[in-house]
């Protein structure tokens, strides 16, 4: 995990304690300076990797129409301990200015949040630079303008990281002997519940996004300033259950969040 919330202005925005979420992010043409595969980033099959090659190594978007941006996840890589530039540039071919730079500590998943004194930057050109490519892949790379959640994540959450799950092929000789196990499978969970939300502010911002699921995939930073390693590049197996509070007009709704390991 790697959250930065350095470049970011509160402004009219959401406090830091509540999640965002990146479900739409721009979209355009992208160009990798070195390495293979560069659009595989762009997509979402995260065992397709752009594989980066010795030395620094750039990764651009070039949106069809002016875009906003106020976030950027970046998943399903290997970074840990490389130096990763966050950058945005307003024309295309125009100079890109940096909005996060990263080390990243490990190797799960990354979350920039950055603004332009409250409000979400208008771009052209997205990019991220890597200091040194040498045997590392990227398999997501997404920016856009982040979902923010009215209500703040509370006390009993499992963050995400935390929260392992381990499929497993237990091995054993025809005696009864153990002799070991494969790993199937190896991810991240955690489920993420609101409450007295109003139904208006689902139906207005909420209700699109749940409208893409549970076929797509999208990033979720749970409380990104208090904690840090509730971050994951994620999707759930269901669709988005509602239910009607009887106080108001308020509504409760949550989802099962799994993640990359």
């Amino acid at each position: 995990m790697t959250i930065d919330t350095s470049g970011f202005t509160l402004g009219s925005n959401q406090p830091l304690n509540h999640a965002r979420i990146l479900w739409a992010p721009v979209t355009g043409a992208v160009t990798a300076s070195a390495g293979t595969n560069g659009d595989y980033a762009a997509n979402d099959y995260t065992a397709q990797r752009w594989t980066l090659a010795a030395g620094a190594n750039t990764w651009t978007l070039v949106t069809t129409v002016n875009s906003l941006v106020d976030c950027c996840f970046i998943a399903a890589h290997n970074l840990m301990g490389k130096t990763v530039l966050i950058q945005t540039a307003e024309t295309v071919g125009g100079a890109f200015t940096t909005r996060a730079t990263i080390i990243p500590s490990d190797n799960s998943a990354i979350c920039a949040l950055f603004n332009n004194a409250g409000t979400a930057y208008t771009v052209r050109e997205v990019r991220i630079s890597v200091s040194d490519g040498t045997d590392i892949t990227i398999g997501i790379i997404r920016f856009g303008v982040a979902l923010q959640l009215p209500r703040p994540i509370y006390g009993g959450h499992g963050v995400i990281q935390f929260n392992r799950i381990t499929e497993a092929q237990q091995q054993f000789s025809e005696t009864g002997q153990w002799l070991g196990r494969t790993i199937k499978r190896q991810a991240i969970t955690s489920s993420y519940a609101w409450q007295h939300v109003t139904a208006t502010w689902y139906s207005t911002y909420f209700d699109s996004f749940a409208a893409t699921l549970p076929l797509a995939p999208f990033g979720i930073a749970g409380n990104p300033s208090k904690m840090p390693k509730d971050v994951a590049w994620g999707m759930v197996n269901t669709d988005i259950r509602v239910s009607n509070m009887g106080i108001l007009n308020y509504v409760s709704f949550d989802m099962e969040v799994v993640g990359l390991a």
